[in-house]
C-alpha cells in the first residue's frame, strides 16, 4: 500500500444470546449463554482473518468472548467503554413483555422514534451517538491501515452504520442486527482528502 493511500477494515461483531431472557439489556452486565457462545463461535468459523487487534465493550457478554479470541489467535485485546450499549434508564434489566404490558404506547413510541421518545431516565440517543462516535473516530486514526474486530452491541452497530451512511437517528430500528451478526466497514484513506467509509457487508459470517 502506498504512503498516500491506505484502508482500515473494521468488523463489527454483535454479541450472541445473553442470560436473562428478553430484557432491556443495555448497561445490565449479563453473561453470554451457552447458546450465545456457540452462536459467536459459528459466526467466527474455523479460519477467520488475521486481525491486528480486537476491541471490545467491557460488558461481559462481549468481553468474555473477545478474551477467548484474543488468547486463541494471539491478538491484542483492548476494552473500550465508549462501545457499551445504550442505558435504558427505568426500563433497564426489566423484561420487555412486562414493560410493554405496563405501557405499550411508550415502548412502541421508543421503537418508532427513539430520538423523541426515550425511556424514562435513559441515556438519550444524541448522547449515545456522541459517545459511540467519540470512540469510533479516534479508532480510525489509532488503527489506520489495520484490520480490527470490534465486539460490541446491537445499538452500537446500528449507530456506527447510521454514522457512516449519514442516516438520521429516528429510523435506527430499521437496521436489523441479529445476535452474533457480523458486519464489515472499510475506510479508505488518501492524502489530503477526506476519509471515504463503505459498508462492505451486513449480518454475515466469515467464510
Amino acid at each position: 500500500m502506498s504512503e498516500t493511500f491506505s484502508s482500515t477494515t473494521i468488523d463489527l461483531f454483535r454479541h450472541g444470546e445473553a442470560e436473562g431472557g428478553k430484557i432491556f439489556r443495555g448497561s445490565t452486565d449479563s453473561s453470554l449463554s451457552a447458546a450465545g457462545f456457540e452462536q459467536m463461535t459459528n459466526t467466527i468459523g474455523v479460519n477467520p482473518p488475521r486481525w491486528d487487534a480486537i476491541i471490545s465493550s467491557p460488558l461481559s457478554r462481549c468481553s468474555d468472548f473477545a478474551k477467548t479470541l484474543s488468547i486463541q489467535y494471539d491478538v491484542p485485546l483492548y476494552l473500550h467503554s465508549d462501545f457499551r450499549e445504550i442505558n435504558f434508564g427505568e426500563w433497564e434489566g426489566q423484561l420487555v413483555s412486562d414493560v410493554y404490558e405496563e405501557n405499550a404506547t411508550a415502548v412502541e413510541n421508543f421503537w418508532l422514534d427513539p430520538l423523541s421518545s426515550p425511556p424514562p431516565g435513559a441515556e438519550t440517543m444524541k448522547n449515545f451517538q456522541q459517545r459511540v462516535i467519540a470512540g469510533w473516530e479516534p479508532l480510525l486514526t489509532e488503527m489506520r491501515g489495520k484490520h480490527i474486530l470490534l465486539v460490541t452491541h446491537g445499538g452500537v452497530v446500528r449507530m456506527i452504520l447510521a454514522h457512516i451512511l449519514a442516516m438520521p437517528l429516528r429510523p435506527l430500528s430499521r437496521i436489523a442486527v441479529p445476535e452474533a451478526a457480523l458486519s464489515r466497514v472499510q475506510v479508505f484513506h488518501e492524502a489530503n482528502k477526506p476519509d471515504w467509509p463503505q459498508v462492505i457487508f451486513m449480518n454475515g459470517v466469515y467464510p
